[in-house]
């Protein structure tokens, strides 16, 4: 599924940001849209621990 979002400029600097923490770690080239994948699992992640809890 394809979905269009509108974000913040404060919403794209925090992405850009943990983009370049992403580099310093990792060879892979992150892009914005792999930062919001990274933080829609994150959320999901941690939604699954509360459940769990």
């Amino acid at each position: 599924m394809q979905m269009t979002i509108t974000l913040t400029d404060k919403e794209v600097d925090q992405l850009k940001r943990m983009i370049e923490r992403h580099k310093s770690f990792e060879t892979k080239q992150c892009t914005l849209e792999d930062a919001v994948h990274e933080c829609i699992r994150s959320a999901m992640y941690e939604e699954g621990e509360e459940a769990a809890s």
